[in-house]
């Protein structure tokens, strides 16, 4: 397997890794093989580790060519940054097809969480001249195949209108079990701005952009999601069918947000139980 770090773009501190597999021997040699373009979660606040090189190597045990981008976080980096750095991703991939030995017809992007809204993002903004202007690529280098979304997030509208995280998550932060987000929300991230609008989320709300040019879509998530409101899977669900974009939805009855691959020795026993919580 070739492990190498990319920089998408000398402007950009976003690096992709590859998780490129070796060509195979005698009668398997050279083979075309499809690609897959990891985009972990985080909240737009830092990008997961779990969600990245395990979903990576996974892919690759199914005889994907596999890759993970650590695209850039925070407020100081608000929409559409990430998404031009994905865009550029894609690129390179394309670029590298005949030496990586990678099928250009089957490039997938997947994303989880955040970095499900950031795939998706890709997926309805790929065509349009304000996102090939900013990055001056055309639609066919940084068009996905398919996308493959993990609880993602669409509208970036909480489950709850409350400010108040609860308890038992600030424990989970004080202990390190999981991702620190007191600080800026995703939407003020995502704006630029700890004061936003409804015109400064319009961009965002990616329910609002979904086109027949989007590509097909697979997507899941649980009923017991306390961040992602399982209403947004079901919007986009309905808005593929209204658009003629191929859709496969699983919702679970539960399942914690920020399961990966959902290994169970992987995650904290507390964390799964007040995920169910009801």
């Amino acid at each position: 397997m070739i492990c190498k770090e990319w920089k998408v773009s000398e402007n950009s501190e976003a690096i992709l890794k590859t998780y490129i597999l070796d060509d195979e021997e005698y009668a398997r040699k050279g083979i075309i093989k499809p690609a897959v373009i990891v985009c972990p979660g985080g909240g737009y606040t830092e990008v997961s580790r779990n969600e990245g090189e395990p979903v990576a190597l996974a892919f690759a045990a199914q005889g994907y060519h596999a890759f993970v981008l650590n695209y850039s976080v925070k407020i100081e980096n608000p929409f559409p940054k990430a998404l031009t750095e994905l865009a550029l991703a894609v690129k390179l991939v394309r670029e590298h097809a005949k030496e990586w030995r990678i099928d250009t017809d089957r490039i997938s992007v997947a994303g989880f969480s955040a970095g499900g809204h950031l795939a998706a993002g890709l997926g309805v903004y790929y065509h349009t001249e304000y996102l090939q202007n900013l990055i001056n690529c055309t639609e066919e280098e940084i068009k996905p195949n398919s996308l493959i979304l993990g609880y993602p997030a669409f509208s970036l509208e909480p489950v709850s209108e409350s400010n108040e995280i609860p308890q038992y998550l600030i424990d989970l932060m004080d202990q390190g079990l999981m991702m620190d987000f007191r600080g800026p929300g995703i939407r003020q991230i995502m704006t630029g701005k700890m004061e936003f609008t409804q015109e400064d989320m319009e961009p965002i709300n990616l329910l609002k952009h979904v086109s027949p040019k989007m590509p097909p879509v697979f997507m899941f998530g649980s009923y017991s999601d306390r961040i992602i409101p399982v209403s947004d899977l079901l919007t986009m669900a309905s808005l593929c069918k209204e658009n003629g974009v191929l859709c496969e939805l699983h919702l679970f009855a539960n399942g914690p947000h920020g399961q990966g691959l959902y290994q169970p020795h992987c995650i904290d026993e507390n964390m799964l139980k007040n995920q169910h919580m009801n």
